[in-house]
């Protein structure tokens, strides 16, 4: 669907259209205010309740073609914000940190846990440094 292009205009197609529309979904949860109410409305309808443009279009009092091109100058419009404040790609940057974090931490408990199995280490310290860190994250 055209409303699933990438910002630099090519239309993802096959099992990735889906990247495209959880990202506008992203962008939508994070720019949607800046946006008028109605094309906040629009966005709603067609990505959290799943109308379709006709629905839509009938709800509205307005042409499906209406609705396309609201929807169409709304994503775009979101686009053009990420590009140029980049906020969801932060959000995005940071999960990525927190969860290679996570994973190396778990790497490092263990590694704890076996090395303290041994007996040859008292390593009770360091599994509650390994806590404490793992409770702040």
């Amino acid at each position: 669907m055209p409303l699933q292009r990438l910002h630099n205009g090519r239309r993802r197609v096959g099992p990735r259209a889906l990247d495209g529309r959880t990202a506008v979904v992203r962008l939508v949860d994070t720019y949607a205010r800046l946006l008028t109410a109605h094309q906040q409305e629009m966005l709603r309808m067609y990505y959290d309740d799943d109308l379709s443009l006709g629905e839509i279009a009938a709800r509205c009092g307005v042409t499906r073609q209406a609705v396309f091109d609201s929807l169409r100058r709304s994503v775009s419009e979101l686009w053009s914000l990420e590009k140029r404040i980049g906020i969801a790609s932060e959000r995005e940057r940071q999960a990525r940190a927190h969860e290679i974090t996570l994973s190396r931490l778990a790497a490092v408990e263990g590694e704890v846990t076996r090395l303290a199995s041994t007996g040859r280490t008292n390593l009770a310290g360091l599994r509650d440094a390994l806590q404490a860190l793992r409770e702040s994250l």
